[in-house]
């Protein structure tokens, strides 16, 4: 652009008045023509997530199910955990370094509606738990995850059946409680509705060969302060698909889990409140992972304090930077210190390092 200005103005001074009023205008049509062509061209940016993300294909679409779910009372239905959980064993089957992300775009919700009725997928017999009739409503929600290859193509589409066995029922005093359905119940029918969506994917022209992955959720108990998890996970072929039990879900490590399972995270997790405890006593923190299998995949822990001062706020991450060396190195850690309500600072350590990157996020 530089140089073919330069031309331009040495053909000016070359030529007469008139004629260097005429190609003046030339000239700044010309400029301004390649100026707006350049800001049309897209830049390429390059973005890398660690390994526990996807990057999210672009420009970005909503599901067009808009996350239904059935309107039944006492639901604990988290849709970023059950969104997330899909997510990470998704990654098994569609690497987050070659796949993109994008929300279901194959199940409407009216289909959804269809399909969550009590004439389809949640026509179910009526039960009797300790005396109590109850008309059961199993499946609160279907959840769709679509996987893109970096040009756009679709490799696969990933299903999960959100399960609910905490059956609700209206008691003689106008209140809500529930029942639960045990899991010997409801496994024969998990399979069998689980092979019921695989056939009505498959009908699908568009969804007839591509990789297709089911996972059935589990809901928490009602009032839970954990979400639920994924119980069953498979891989479908043309018509049907051949579950695998599993296990993910959240837990807290202060939890009785932890401590029976995964003892030197629990020890890790106590030393490192204990630390913080040091710097002032009033401030909290809560630890949760996420376990597939009995084996931890990832840590987040959130620190709440009341307002300290930016010296207190560079001492407490040097002291939980320490603690953290004495974690799992093979997993990743993120850290939130709040102060109020405000976000104050982030540490992250990636499972293969020893060191913590810290960021400050107010000035």
């Amino acid at each position: 652009m530089f140089i073919s200005l330069v031309v331009h103005v040495i053909i000016i001074m070359m030529v007469g008045d008139g004629m260097k009023k005429l190609l003046v205008v030339i000239m700044v049509m010309l400029i301004i023509t390649g100026c707006k062509k350049n800001e049309d061209i897209v830049q390429k940016i390059e973005i890398e997530f660690d390994n526990d993300y996807y990057q999210v294909a672009s420009p970005y679409k909503p599901s067009i199910s808009g996350n239904y779910v059935v309107n039944n009372v006492l639901n604990n239905y988290d849709v970023n955990d059950i969104e997330n959980s899909f997510m990470m064993l998704s990654s098994n089957y569609f690497k987050t370094t070659n796949s993109f992300y994008q929300a279901g775009q194959y199940l409407t919700r009216d289909e959804l509606k269809e399909l969550l009725s009590d004439n389809n997928l949640n026509n179910n017999e009526e039960i009797i738990i300790n005396d109590i009739k109850i008309k059961p409503i199993y499946i609160s929600s279907i959840h769709e995850q679509n996987y893109l290859t970096p040009n756009g193509n679709l490799k696969g589409v990933t299903i999960g059946l959100i399960i609910n066995p905490y059956q609700a029922y209206k008691t003689i005093y106008g209140s809500y409680n529930y029942e639960i359905v045990e899991m010997e119940t409801l496994e024969p029918l998990i399979y069998e509705k689980a092979n019921d969506i695989v056939k009505y994917i498959r009908a699908k022209e568009e969804l007839k060969e591509v990789k297709l992955l089911i996972g059935v959720y589990i809901q928490n108990r009602p009032n839970s302060m954990l979400p639920g998890g994924i119980k069953y996970f498979g891989l479908a072929d043309k018509e049907e698909v051949k579950l695998t039990k599993v296990n993910l879900e959240s837990q807290y490590f202060n939890s009785k889990y932890v401590l029976n399972n995964d003892i030197n995270l629990y020890n890790a997790f106590s030393n490192l409140e204990k630390q913080i405890k040091k710097v002032n006593d009033t401030i909290n923190v809560s630890g949760k992972g996420l376990y597939y299998n009995d084996q931890i995949q990832n840590i987040e822990i959130t620190v709440y304090s009341g307002i300290f001062s930016r010296g207190k706020l560079l001492y407490l991450c040097n002291v939980i930077s320490d603690e953290l060396a004495h974690f799992d190195n093979q997993v990743n850690i993120k850290v939130i210190i709040k102060s109020g309500n405000a976000k104050v600072a982030f540490i992250h350590k990636k499972g293969s390092s020893l060191k913590s990157n810290v960021y400050i996020l107010e000035g």
